[in-house]
């Protein structure tokens, strides 16, 4: 279940200077979010929750079914592109999904803006044609599945592909370089390359996720959610990045997960110096989590620092609170 304090903090956070519709809106969106989340895995609709995760920043709710049925129509045209569904064979369509939407729609991985916040939106990376691998992704295999292929998710580290639930069809589609449609070993190489390991150094991807054909919509929508996260903290738009805590909220896959996305709010919060909320959401995630490991441990130490900070802060804010009063109430004395 979504956490209430912290939605409730993600408003009390953004509303001070906005309109009373305005902040309806874009919290219409995290709802909505919320409303998807709830349902079971295979109910949940891939494009209205990338939407409504999109609302953040375009806060207009006619988005989302303009979104679908562009998606609809684009699909409609895909399959005059294909034979008659019995005459079909996955690799054929896959190579079919991939000229369609890279080689004639023109979509195509956004590398020289790869952290503009745009790309994890859908609306815009329908519109722009533009993206990161993840809503990509996402447009591939929502095209795909309307065609007869389903897809799902696969979470590399650092780049995000997908691959066709396909019995004995071990392959990758890599949409952030054109839908390039790659084998294990493949991945592999390029995954070595990533890490700049040595030519001595193995790395073997373990084939049995080739089993797994669940669809994992939590997991898929904490990683865009996250990648979001990441590029408005870099941005320093504190209030931006508590948004997507909010949303997050609502999407956890695991209690682990859940508690990292409580420390992000209350980082935000002790950015944007909200100091007491801060301390109230870092004392809470402090308290939720485990005996820390050697690697956590450092994490730990740092939040306690944070804590410490905000409330010698908010004790200098009382402080100087005091004084201005007393110095106020004798201007006021003064002027009798």
């Amino acid at each position: 279940e979504p956490r209430p304090g912290m939605r409730s903090r993600a408003l009390t956070a953004l509303v001070e200077a906005l309109p009373i519709a305005l902040t309806s809106a874009w919290f219409r969106g995290e709802m909505l979010f919320a409303e998807e989340m709830a349902k079971p895995d295979d109910e949940i609709d891939f494009v209205r929750a990338a939407m409504y995760i999109a609302m953040h920043r375009r806060a207009d709710l006619s988005r989302v079914e303009d979104a679908v049925e562009e998606i609809d129509e684009l699909a409609r045209e895909l399959e005059t592109r294909l034979p008659p569904p019995e005459d079909r064979f996955p690799l054929r369509t896959l190579k079919a999904v991939s000229r369609y939407m890279f080689d004639e729609l023109g979509f195509q991985g956004n590398e020289e803006e790869f952290y503009d916040p745009r790309n994890s939106c859908l609306d815009e990376v329908l519109a722009r044609r533009k993206g990161i691998p993840i809503t990509l992704s996402l447009v591939y295999a929502e095209l795909a599945r309307r065609v007869g292929l389903p897809m799902v998710g696969v979470n590399l580290p650092a780049h995000f592909m997908i691959r066709p639930v396909v019995e004995d069809m071990e392959v990758l589609v890599d949409c952030f370089r054109g839908g390039e449609i790659m084998f294990l070993e493949d991945v592999e190489e390029m995954l070595r390359a990533y890490m700049q390991l040595t030519e001595g150094e193995k790395l073997q991807i373990d084939r049995s996720f080739f089993q797994d054909e669940t669809v994992k919509p939590r997991a898929f929508f904490t990683r865009m959610l996250t990648n979001l996260k990441q590029i408005y903290f870099n941005q320093e738009e504190y209030g931006a990045a508590l948004q997507i805590v909010a949303y997050q909220a609502h999407c956890a896959p695991d209690d682990r997960v859940a508690r990292f996305n409580r420390r992000d709010g209350g980082i935000c919060l002790f950015l944007m110096q909200r100091y007491e909320e801060a301390v109230e959401e870092l004392t809470g995630y402090l308290a939720d989590s485990p005996a820390p490991d050697e690697g956590e441990a450092t994490d730990r130490g740092q939040i306690e620092a944070m804590v410490a900070t905000a409330k010698e802060q908010m004790q200098r804010d009382k402080a100087r609170k005091i004084v201005e009063d007393a110095v106020g109430g004798e201007d006021e004395r003064g002027d009798e």
